[in-house]
């Protein structure tokens, strides 16, 4: 049986000799090879060449461009057809500019419509070239572009015995606009080009 202890002995002390081993090997080291050579690009696929190609051409299209301004709708609408083929999308939006300072005339509401009648008959009988009555008998007597003329005209009325007030107010005018994004930028210049009178047109802000 000594044999068996000695055996048992030799396998207790090669595991512990492994278990050592194992414990205390040094790791390898790889040396790290760079992806490419210095000055050369990466390799690229081609699926991700083509998705990168359609990216930039995504982003080469649809440039915003602010056209107008439009009188009316009119020239507007007669715009929109022109632009539907070379244009992404486009909306339409109506703004008012100020154009400058007017000097309306008004008599005061009339106790009657009658009353508002007589009024406005006696000023076109002096020479007086719009006179509207209103829903509450008041006279509404025109505007004027400048402040001497309003006043002219205010003292001719007060000669006739009618009461008139002189009031300022903004004069403004009525534009429409179109924002489009171009997909074909050619086309819209030549688009532009047979305006007939020219529609300006500047890049959105």
């Amino acid at each position: 049986m000594i044999w068996v202890h000695r055996l048992c002995l030799i396998v207790l002390f090669a595991n512990a000799g492994v278990w050592l081993w194992a414990q205390w090997r040094p790791e390898p080291q790889y040396a790290g090879l760079p992806l490419t050579e210095p000055g050369i690009p990466g390799l690229i696929l081609h699926q991700e060449y083509l998705q990168l190609q359609q990216s930039k051409q995504r982003s080469d299209l649809g440039v915003c461009w602010q056209i107008g301004p439009f009188a009316d709708q009119a020239s507007l609408r007669r715009a929109w057809q022109g632009l539907e083929y070379i244009t992404l999308d486009m909306q339409r939006r109506k703004s008012l500019s100020v154009t400058g300072t007017g000097y309306r005339l008004t008599v005061p509401a009339s106790a009657s419509r009658k009353d508002a009648d007589l009024l406005r008959e006696s000023l076109l009988s002096a020479g007086w070239n719009s006179a509207l009555v209103g829903a509450d008998f008041s006279i509404d007597a025109g505007q004027f572009t400048d402040l001497g003329s309003a006043q002219t005209q205010q003292r001719v009325a007060q000669q006739l015995g009618i009461e008139m007030q002189l009031r300022a107010e903004q004069q403004s005018r009525e534009t429409w606009w179109i924002d489009a994004r171009i997909r074909n930028r050619a086309g819209f210049e030549q688009w532009l080009a047979e305006q007939t009178p020219p529609i300006p047109a500047q890049p959105c802000p």
